[in-house]
């Protein structure tokens, strides 16, 4: 098989790309509106259409993923927020989803209502490690069991109580699919069997409500639908491990700058890298995904310049500029305000272009700042102990950049800087001399696709495309 097609339909844009794997080369890709709301293929052939344009794509094998129709959208519930709930959100994004809701500790009338407002696909419902509280989640499990929500639920709480839950919401007509405990002790998360049943609530009836199965009537699947994040999170995996046959790149973060959020996705242990340091907090896990919703560079523009200053924000564009002459501040927010009404609009002249490369580096900065995780000084009757909870990513060998305005933009390199350290503390989590590369050639999404069955291929055509800077 030489040819593979990938596809992705996200919430703006399908994109598509064909590779040939013996040549290890991108023959051609294509862009068009996502129409997933009318008919998903009609957007799908208007991408097909330009890769056409360049060499017959016919029935070639392809493999697809989505993030269309909101993605996959997962409520979760646990006990405690910062252990429980925390490890069911921690699932929930390693498997691709978007979080829609959560909520600890016993469920409330209004709880139940916010969860019904959030429109979820799915419900993780967690809680207690195994043999410890058991109150809880049956008291959450009645409150489901009596609420109007049809979704499907997932039952990865405490093994004593568990089977009882999942048998208490089936009597009342639920969906509920019983998985391993998230959390079955302190000090260990087991995420891969709920992962295992995410993947096929969303492979058999999600893709199907949504309408993003109709792709198998234009295209020769060789795999099933995954979620877009997902497949981020396999090519991280698989560019940082590498294969029998190819070397990885070594631990490795990737930041995903797009207008409503900024992701990121880390391939490393994270263990503490300096003498001295204690780990506390939920273990953490080797694949880590993060999504900020609050940074954005076209839906959450303002919340973004919320949090970041338009001071800093005019700092920063100075910076890129390389004159240090900064944009006035006013010049900053009619500009976002202008890009928050329209989020197609782009940069009309180099002050624009400024400030657009200040707010991707701010986006960059905070979003891996808070991945990253962080020390603290705790005093103890021995005396002063720093105490990490989260990633050290100060050794990461790798940062990827993916975004428009790495690619589009005329700073990518300033932009993608962000995700270093630039305190020059010794206590810093964040990558401090990383290689760096950009997607330039929109193939990661791809590369992602290709993990799975074709994985020297991918790794090879991930090190020939992506760009260094």
């Amino acid at each position: 098989m030489d040819q593979v097609l990938t596809v992705d339909f996200g919430s703006t844009y399908t994109k598509a790309a064909l590779f040939d794997l013996r040549k290890s080369e991108l023959i051609g890709s294509g862009y068009a509106p996502s129409t997933v709301d009318t008919d998903i293929t009609v957007g799908l052939r208007a991408a097909l259409r330009e890769i056409s344009s360049i060499t017959d794509v016919g029935d070639v094998t392809s493999l697809v993923s989505s993030s269309a129709a909101g993605g996959l959208r997962v409520a979760t519930i646990g006990l405690v927020p910062s252990l429980s709930l925390e490890a069911a959100q921690r699932a929930a994004l390693g498997a691709g989803a978007k979080i829609v809701s959560s909520v600890g500790f016993k469920m409330t009338v209004k709880d139940i209502d916010t969860i019904r407002k959030s429109r979820p696909d799915i419900i993780l419902l967690a809680g207690g490690i195994d043999g410890g509280d058991e109150e809880t989640i049956l008291h959450n499990t009645k409150a489901l069991s009596k609420s109007p929500l049809e979704v499907p639920i997932i039952v990865a709480g405490n093994k004593v109580v568990a089977p009882d839950c999942v048998q208490i919401l089936a009597e009342e007509g639920k969906t509920v699919t019983l998985a391993d405990n998230i959390f079955p002790e302190i000090g260990r998360l087991q995420v891969e069997p709920v992962h295992e049943v995410i993947r096929e609530l969303f492979m058999n009836r999600i893709t199907h409500a949504k309408g993003i199965d109709h792709v198998s009537e234009v295209l020769n699947l060789a795999g099933p639908i995954i979620p877009t994040p997902k497949g981020v999170l396999d090519a991280a995996q698989l560019l940082s491990e590498g294969t029998d046959d190819e070397p990885g790149m070594g631990t490795l973060v990737i930041v995903d700058i797009g207008g409503a959020t900024t992701d990121v996705h880390s391939a490393a242990h994270g263990s503490p890298t300096k003498s001295g340091v204690i780990q506390r907090g939920l273990p953490e896990l080797f694949l880590k995904r993060t999504v900020e919703g609050d940074l954005g560079m076209r839906v959450n523009a303002g919340t973004l310049l919320e949090r970041v200053g338009t001071s800093n924000i005019a700092r920063l564009a100075g910076i890129a500029s390389g004159k240090d002459e900064p944009p006035a501040e006013r010049e900053i927010t009619d500009y976002v305000q202008d890009i928050n009404r329209r989020p197609e609009r782009v940069p009309r002249n180099i002050r624009e272009t400024t400030i657009e490369a200040a707010m991707g580096r701010a986006a960059v900065h905070l979003a891996v700042s808070r991945h990253a995780g962080t020390l603290r000084e705790v005093f103890t009757t021995l005396g002063a102990v720093w105490v990490q909870e989260g990633k050290d990513l100060g050794v990461v060998s790798t940062v990827i950049g993916v975004g428009g305005v790495l690619t589009q933009g005329r700073y990518p390199r300033y932009v993608l800087e962000g995700a270093l350290d630039n305190s020059k503390s010794p206590f810093s989590l964040m990558p401090q001399q990383p290689a760096m590369y950009i997607d330039a050639a929109y193939v990661l999404f791809g590369i992602g696709l290709l993990a799975g069955l074709f994985p020297t291929e991918a790794l090879r055509l991930a090190k020939k495309y992506l760009l260094s800077m």
